[in-house]
């Protein structure tokens, strides 16, 4: 038996995704939010980087947006940094996601285009 890992995350979307060509595959790439109480009681938000690759990357760039609530699953994480405004590293974790579920509750006016979501 080999090892593995799977990961389930579930949060907001913080921006919306950017489309980009790798090679010949495209990648779709939003950061998410998960959000928690430590033990004394202090908020503490944790983002990930989500990448969705090829025929997964045409569903996140056309239905997921800012402020979306969005369950990823992936059985791979990568370490990453990045400097923010004021200069300063911090550090962020990577994933390739595998299942994306879009959480968020249809609008009326969403239904109404007669649009069937391609999943």
């Amino acid at each position: 038996m080999g090892t593995s890992i799977n990961i389930q995350v579930t949060g907001f979307v913080g921006s919306d995704p950017q489309v980009k060509t790798v090679g010949e595959q495209q990648v779709a790439s939003f950061s998410v939010a998960v959000n928690r109480k430590n033990g004394g009681g202090k908020k503490q938000t944790l983002w990930l980087r989500v990448n969705c690759w090829n025929k997964l990357a045409d569903v996140a760039a056309q239905y997921v947006k800012k402020g979306s609530l969005v369950q990823v699953t992936t059985e791979w994480l990568r370490p990453s940094a990045w400097v923010d405004q004021s200069g300063a590293p911090q550090a962020s974790l990577d994933l390739d996601a595998n299942r994306l579920v879009l959480l968020d509750r249809l609008e009326s006016d969403d239904l109404e285009s007669g649009e069937d979501i391609p999943f």
